[in-house]
């Protein structure tokens, strides 16, 4: 075994005991493409970061998804405005910001049977879940 593969094995073992899991696996190809494209050091350690935190996001949201039981996955876009023209976009949009799971609002859709409200709950529900928090507000006690 060459000293660069006993390197890399050694890097990947301590990446796993870090808990960067996703890159740890990709770490003998990414070290072979910076090498190539004659990165930084920096640019290399910055693209391997930003993959790891893009792999716990997906793996969190994924989770939290999951844990919301809903009763299907549809996005907002995939929503079809104009099966409902009654609606405004710009408000759905607004919406898909999150703002009212920071502020602990409450959204409310109200309308008769099929006109695409469990979708719009489920996009939101998605939206909220990509976007992080617990969706509990902390209460601050007195001090």
């Amino acid at each position: 075994m060459s000293t660069v593969t006993a390197q890399i094995e050694r890097i990947q073992e301590q990446m796993q005991r870090l808990r960067l899991v996703r890159t740890a696996d990709e770490v003998p190809l990414l070290l072979q493409q910076a090498s190539k494209a004659d990165q930084s050091y920096s640019d290399f350690l910055e693209d391997l970061l930003s993959r790891e935190i893009a792999a716990k996001q997906e793996k969190l949201t994924s989770m939290k998804s999951a844990m919301a039981r809903f009763p299907f996955k549809k996005s907002l876009e995939t929503f079809d405005f104009k099966f409902q023209p009654s609606l405004e976009p710009k408000v759905i949009k607004d919406l898909a910001t999150c703002r009212f799971v920071a502020d602990a609002d409450n959204v409310l859709l109200l309308g008769p049977p099929g006109v695409g409200k469990t979708h719009l709950a489920v996009g939101l529900g998605l939206k909220a879940c990509a976007a992080g928090g617990t969706g509990r507000r902390s209460r601050r006690r007195p001090g």
